[in-house]
């Protein structure tokens, strides 16, 4: 990291912030680009122009490029991250390609592309950081596997732990690290203060599992946080049995622990991003299952909301992180649009399009913006369908993120965005 970014990023968590800038508008329909699944159709000039006209002309407001991936290569010119053009992954699912040092254009600077490109044609660019994934464990590779220390640490069923680099597919950083959080600051500084996007996503702001992090570091942090020690770590914490997770005594003040950590790392990002750029849209993606989403550590809803859930604590609480993004993105994905149905089909009316957003206005308490999004996956071969849920998100939130470009490609549902946006 070179030392001139880190004293940008030092800077900005040592002084404080008023809210001198309103709050950037929403996207009305903002269109996700997901790095692997799109990397050939965004590895040219030509391509990005191509996908950016077809954005345009389907009634596309905001275009949303993964300046970092899930696994920690970025898709612009850093100077310490890791460049999606040297990756070793090559991609087997359609669209399939080569591992990309193989034939990615050594010098192209892609978000930089999109940036030119959507900005010719009146569109805004809000560039998405995945910031604690590190490494994609089938490869072995990513940061992780050069910093193993950063990495998170599971419990594992048969008893002992489990480093992150080998649980599951992305290898996640343990966010409580400070290294770790300095790191991923500046990478978000880095994109803010070089590149002319509109706004800056934060992805993957969340601890990889319910288990994690149970290092010795954890420990000793979250006993200073308590103030005394734990008698049976991780036990009195968390445990599992089986497949499932059972909640030891000191359960509900451990997740609250873990949302501090998150809301700390968030503050701190919108610090940065605002410090350099005061105008610009700072947001989130987040799960809409907030009644689940202790097992991902981030409280993303506010203080004040009126939903109230039995690991629900004043510390939980207190630990929100609505209120300080200009708008808030929430997967809406579920298999049911209405509420009715998921009732008739045994379960709860949040596990619904309309449900979800509903409960996701109730947790953020109007503190942000809500914008919902859909996953277009689940809707393959049914085009009403989904029109129906597009217009059910835009009626009950404040806009709409498609997930994902790769999707809208293949099924060629272009002309009905453009249909749905009018």
């Amino acid at each position: 990291m070179r030392p001139g970014l880190l004293v940008v990023v030092i800077c900005a968590l040592l002084i404080g912030t008023t809210s001198l800038w309103a709050a950037a508008p929403p996207p009305r329909l903002a269109l996700w680009m997901e790095t692997s699944a799109n990397l050939r159709a965004l590895s040219t000039r030509e391509g990005i122009a191509a996908v950016m006209e077809r954005a345009r002309a389907a009634g596309i407001t905001t275009v949303m490029p993964e300046a970092k991936n899930a696994w920690g290569f970025v898709t612009y010119r850093s100077d310490f991250a890791p460049l999606i053009g040297s990756s070793p992954v090559p991609r087997s699912s359609p669209p399939a390609y080569p591992a990309p040092r193989t034939w990615y254009p050594p010098d192209f600077d892609q978000l930089q592309v999109v940036i030119e490109e959507a900005h010719r044609r009146g569109l805004r660019v809000h560039a998405a950081v995945n910031v604690f994934g590190e490494g994609l464990v089938a490869f072995r590779v990513g940061t992780l596997f050069e910093r193993p220390q950063w990495a998170a640490e599971h419990l594992a069923a048969g008893g002992g732990t489990v480093p992150s680099t080998r649980f599951g597919d992305i290898a996640f950083a343990n966010p409580g690290l400070p290294e770790v959080q300095l790191y991923e600051l500046a990478v978000i500084g880095e994109v803010v203060r070089r590149y002319d996007v509109d706004g800056l996503i934060l992805d993957r702001i969340r601890y990889p599992h319910a288990t994690a992090d149970v290092s010795d570091a954890s420990r000793g942090e979250f006993e200073r946080w308590l103030g005394h020690p734990v008698a049976l770590w991780p036990d009195d914490v968390v445990r599992v049995d089986g497949e499932g997770i059972v909640r030891g005594p000191l359960f509900r003040q451990w997740i609250a622990w873990r949302a501090q950590i998150l809301q700390r790392f968030v503050r701190a990002a919108e610090r940065v991003v605002h410090r350099l750029k005061p105008h610009l849209a700072f947001s989130a993606y987040v799960g809409a299952w907030y009644p689940a989403y202790w097992r991902e550590g981030l409280n993303w809803g506010a203080a004040e909301t009126a939903v109230n859930l039995d690991w629900m604590s004043a510390q939980w609480r207190d630990a929100g992180t609505s209120g300080m993004f200009d708008y808030l993105m929430a997967g809406l994905y579920y298999p049911h649009i209405a509420r009715l149905d998921a009732l008739r089909a045994g379960a709860p009316m949040w596990m619904s399009i309309e449900g979800g957003a509903l409960l996701v206005d109730e947790v953020i308490a109007g503190r942000t913006q809500p914008v919902g999004s859909l996953l277009l996956s689940m809707f393959e071969g049914e085009p009403e369908r989904f029109r129906i849920a597009l217009e059910r998100t835009l009626r009950l939130t404040r806009g709409a993120m498609l997930f994902d470009l790769v999707f809208v490609d293949r099924y060629d549902w272009w002309s009905l965005l453009a249909d749905a946006a009018r």
